[in-house]
């Protein structure tokens, strides 16, 4: 660890979402590594908590609407001055000790934090609150204060995280993208390059039909990691042998979704990316995502066999084909060129799956 820096590493993935939200709402503090994130400890200085997290004294469901965290913030008595100094003292956290949430646990030193509950002796409560993940972290996820079983690791009663988990945890609500059907997802993946990538990716591209079933969900994944190969100068690399999934969250049940890694593997190479993106229609992504390639070349040969006749040859059926696999207007207008894609298209994947170098 660098003076100036904490250096973090991704875990589970409600821990990753508070990653990316927090990076969200603060991104000069934060340089990216190789899977890793360093945080610059002058963001615990900088923080304008009037603004992000109370208003008029009164606490604003911590960084925006949201009903995840009752009472994390009692606002009665002076826990709001105790979260305010709780947080501006982080600039002096240290790598030690055990945490249940990360994988890199950072603590506030023990002689400033025993002063900060010395200082606060009479409304420590928040300190007690916390010392475990339970339901002022997540009401949905983490068990209460009865000791119920907690719902989101193994069904143990109690888990000890971290300062910075604590701090970290209530973020995690900034990355979902909504959707029409009422559910919220995330993308999980073992980079938090690549997690702020693609989550920016589906927010920008959330406007899809309703989730509900495994097709669309597959679709969303496939379209941000084929946006992100085409678009981002790096390659995948190692990440495309590790899993990269969809947390979809409803109002009481939380879902996970991958795509294969021979898919990925494919709609992550540059030139694959790039030339999906061109041919634009949504069944030769399904196609793609069912691994039925072959169908590729069928459909080519198909459409190329219909603009070879005369026109005065093209059956009702023929118009028939064209109308309804392609529908898009600029492959419409040019249906031969349509098919040499797909022809092109199918040449790079079976380079692909025989480790040819693209």
């Amino acid at each position: 660890m660098m003076n100036d820096k904490i250096i973090i590493y991704p875990a589970s993935w409600l821990y990753n979402a508070g990653v990316i939200g927090l990076i969200s709402s603060y991104p000069r503090f934060f340089t990216f590594q190789d899977g890793s994130v360093e945080i610059n400890r002058g963001l615990f200085n900088d923080i304008d908590f009037e603004s992000n997290y109370f208003k008029d004294g009164k606490v604003i469901n911590l960084k925006g609407k949201n009903a995840y965290y009752p009472n994390f913030i009692d606002v009665r008595g002076v826990q709001i001055e105790i979260f305010k100094e709780y947080i501006t003292s982080f600039n002096e956290l240290e790598n030690t000790g055990n945490c249940h949430v990360c994988s890199s646990p950072y603590y506030i030193k023990k002689n400033k934090y025993e002063d900060l509950k010395k200082k606060y002796a009479k409304a420590n409560d928040f300190f007690s609150k916390i010392k475990n993940f339970d339901m002022v972290f997540n009401k949905l996820l983490g068990p209460s204060k009865s000791k119920f079983p907690n719902g989101f690791w193994n069904t143990s009663e109690s888990l000890e995280i971290c300062h910075l988990c604590s701090f970290v945890l209530i973020h995690h609500h900034l990355v979902y993208v909504d959707l029409f059907d009422n559910s919220q997802i995330f993308i999980n993946a073992p980079s938090f390059k690549l997690m702020f990538e693609l989550n920016r990716i589906v927010k920008a591209l959330s406007e899809y039909d309703v989730v509900d079933n495994q097709k669309s969900k597959s679709r969303i994944l496939a379209t941000s990691i084929i946006e992100y190969a085409r678009k981002v100068q790096a390659n995948f690399g190692k990440w495309t042998s590790m899993n990269i999934e969809i947390v979809i969250k409803s109002k009481d049940n939380i879902e996970f979704f991958s795509l294969p890694f021979d898919v990925i593997n494919i709609i992550s190479d540059r030139n694959i990316a790039t030339l999906l993106n061109e041919i634009g229609e949504t069944n030769i992504l399904e196609i793609i995502l069912d691994k039925k390639y072959t169908e590729l070349i069928e459909q080519a040969y198909k459409i190329l066999r219909i603009c070879l006749k005369k026109p005065e040859d093209i059956t009702k059926n023929d118009n028939d084909l064209i109308k309804n696999f392609l529908k898009l207007e600029q492959n419409k207008s040019n249906p031969k060129e349509f098919a040499y894609k797909l022809l092109k298209l199918y040449s790079l994947i079976e380079d692909k799956l025989k480790g040819v170098t693209i």
